[in-house]
């Protein structure tokens, strides 16, 4: 009886758990692209550029004081990016190989934070 019972209890929390799922909103939209293909601002508050695909228009972008940098994880100060960017850009081969990802926020359009990984 006490098995029955058990394997009732599993059953119910089983198909149970169907109603705690929660529907999560985008907010974002990333965009992937080398650093090659991305253009930086020569300074903090400036523009960037970048084409989606190899058809697609040119879109440009301008960096705001709340939007965030990372490199390699790591969130560093907007000069600090763009130097970092600059640095791996030097390398050869260095802007081909470098993963940018830009986050724009769905409902303005506005860049949120960007992030190189080597």
């Amino acid at each position: 009886m006490t098995r029955k019972a058990l394997i009732a209890a599993a059953l119910l929390l089983a198909f149970n758990t169907a109603g705690a799922v929660r529907v999560l909103e985008q907010v974002e939209r990333p965009i992937e692209l080398t650093l090659a293909d991305l253009t930086l601002p020569a300074a903090d508050g400036g523009t960037i550029s970048f084409r989606e695909c190899g058809a697609c228009a040119l879109s440009t972008h301008r960096l705001l004081s709340s939007t965030e940098y990372r490199v390699n994880g790591q969130t560093v100060a907007a000069v600090d990016f763009l130097r970092i960017a600059e640095e791996i850009g030097d390398k050869p081969n260095g802007a081909e190989k470098a993963m940018a990802v830009i986050f724009l926020d769905l409902e303005t359009g506005r860049i949120t934070r960007i992030e190189v990984r080597e």
